[in-house]
């Protein structure tokens, strides 16, 4: 990598953690603070949500969170996790020539399906809630199919909030997966 590759990266990097960063650490800190959360239990559910995803919600409802205040958080670092993800594959698009070959590929293979270009994004409603694919990789495959950019993030998100509402009516009791 040279010298203008190097800082591409770098402020596509930073981009990336920006996003992260302020969507998914500090706006939730600041909602919780107007909503009067502590803010340990604001980055507890951060970081579970980061880590188990949907069933993050679990744990806010454990910490006695009220469902929207639980829905908004993890809403805010879905978003930033998404925003983020997507700058981190820019970046090895822009950097590395291997990985742009491969989007040549998938492009050239995608055009004898031109319907998944036009509305492939709109399956991305229902990936989020899949365990084998969940958040992180929708926003990736969006990204390999080239779907459109905002199309992909409202999308995801939709998805990503039935997910969350799903696993709330479970940690609340509302249904249950055992009779």
């Amino acid at each position: 990598m040279n010298l203008s590759g190097a800082v591409i990266w770098l402020r596509q990097a930073a981009e990336a953690l920006a996003f992260i960063m302020v969507l998914s650490v500090l706006l939730p800190l600041l909602f919780g603070s107007a909503a009067g959360i502590p803010a340990g239990r604001v980055l507890t559910l951060v970081g579970s949500t980061v880590i188990l995803q949907a069933n993050g919600a679990f744990t806010g409802a454990g910490l006695g969170m009220e469902p929207w205040e639980i829905l908004v958080i993890m809403t805010l670092v879905a978003l930033g996790a998404v925003l983020g993800i997507f700058a981190i594959c820019d970046t090895f698009a822009l950097t590395s020539k291997r990985v742009r070959t491969f989007l040549e590929k998938a492009e050239k293979s995608m055009q004898k399906f031109p319907w998944v270009s036009k509305y492939g994004a709109v399956s991305l409603i229902v990936l989020p809630a899949l365990p084998v694919i969940g958040l992180y990789a929708s926003v990736v495959i969006a990204w390999i199919l080239r779907w459109n950019r905002f199309e992909s993030v409202l999308f995801i998100t939709i998805g990503w909030i039935g997910a969350v509402i799903f696993v709330l009516l479970l940690a609340f009791g509302f249904i249950s997966l055992v009779f």
